[in-house]
């Protein structure tokens, strides 16, 4: 099987289109996520992902779904085919175990990348038993021991172009790949609503739009919740990171989430959806500004943050403001649950960000941040 690019204009039309044989009824329902798209047919579904790495330009791959014990039409010979439902799995990020535990699928998972940064518990207990394997990352791809766990699909995730190299080599193994690139949406309902493009490789499809309804229900609640307070404070984001302090863009995941947590974040002028780096000088104007300080790496303590950069003890947000930071689910093996069931949890964070911009909005406890002293 091989995937197929087509290089596109990203134009839809708002009709349907057919296989012989096999109608395939445009339904692309989504509300959020701008990466993907369900097309659901008769016999045959088909899922197509759009520019799935940073910077891709007019990029789409296709799949389709058909079930397991269904016959291949011709009309896909050379297509990249799944069968469903998806029984086993390797996963290459660990994003993509939380929406397999939102569905109640983390049985399937037979590898996984990046076996440090794991924090799902039935995954851990899974992995100190050996019966899920790291399988490796990129170049180290251990593709003896994927085949090895017969996979009826690899998850696959990339940061540039050269991920086809990958997915082209497991394919010629004969192992069904996908990508996945919720890592890429703007918004952090566009990034929980992949719920949905995996649901639909495990016949899943109304268990996930289920969880995922009770998601948005839940941020949309929250978010006008933090409308009722008209303060805004200025909020600066992260720390140096070999010398170079990123900062996301001002159209980016983060900076929506402090938008609707009714925040005022310090660098939403820029209209990037991409991280970029800002100078220290730049960060010190920014420290000035600042009513609160969040996301500075894995420091759980100002002594750390000072013992890291003596600068930082020099930042007025550091002296004046208050600091929050999202190690709370820090894991002993170097894993963040922030990163990991916070994917599909926005409305969690959401609800630690109104507590922390918003003091007594919200009672319950915070989940993701914890107040750095």
């Amino acid at each position: 099987m091989r995937i197929v690019f087509y290089l596109l204009i990203l134009t839809f039309l708002a009709g349907g289109c057919s296989q012989s044989g096999n109608h395939l009824e445009f339904k692309n329902t989504n509300k959020y996520a701008r990466g993907f798209q369900i097309d659901r047919g008769d016999e045959v579904t088909k899922l197509t992902v759009f520019n799935p790495w940073e910077k891709a330009k007019n990029i789409s791959v296709e799949y389709f779904l058909i079930e397991r014990e269904k016959i291949v039409p011709d009309e896909l010979a050379g297509k990249s085919v799944i069968k469903t439902p998806v029984e086993r799995v390797i996963c290459l990020s660990t994003t993509h175990l939380a929406f397999l535990e939102a569905l109640d699928e983390t049985d399937a998972v037979a590898g996984i990348s990046g076996s440090q940064y794991v924090s799902t518990p039935k995954i851990r207990e899974k992995m100190e038993r050996g019966k899920v394997p790291d399988v490796g990352y990129g170049q180290n791809l251990n593709y003896e021991l994927i085949v090895s766990q017969k996979p009826d699909l690899v998850m696959v995730y990339g940061i540039g172009g050269e991920v086809t190299s990958y997915t082209k080599k497991m394919e010629e193994l004969g192992i069904p790949v996908i990508m996945v690139a919720e890592y890429l949406e703007e918004t952090p309902l566009g990034k929980a609503e992949w719920v949905r493009f995996i649901g639909v490789l495990f016949n899943k499809n109304k268990q996930a739009e289920d969880f995922f309804i009770h998601i948005e229900t839940e941020y949309i609640r929250l978010k006008n919740l933090a409308l009722h307070d008209t303060q805004r404070p200025k909020v600066l984001v992260g720390s140096p990171y070999n010398d170079s302090w990123w900062v996301p863009g001002g159209e980016s995941y983060l900076a929506n989430l402090i938008s609707d947590a009714g925040g005022f974040y310090l660098g939403k002028e820029n209209s990037s959806h991409e991280s970029y780096v800002i100078s220290f000088e730049h960060a010190l104007t920014w420290a000035g500004e600042a009513d609160i300080w969040i996301n500075m790496g894995n420091y759980v303590s100002k002594k750390e943050i000072v013992g890291a950069d003596e600068r930082f003890g020099h930042l007025p947000v550091f002296k004046n403001g208050k600091l929050y930071n999202n190690v709370k689910r820090l894991g002993s093996h170097g894993g963040n649950d922030f990163w990991e069931s916070g994917t599909v949890n926005p409305h969690l964070i959401l609800q630690d960000l109104i507590s922390i911009f918003h003091p007594g909005l919200i009672e319950e406890e915070m989940i993701y941040y914890q107040e750095i002293k």
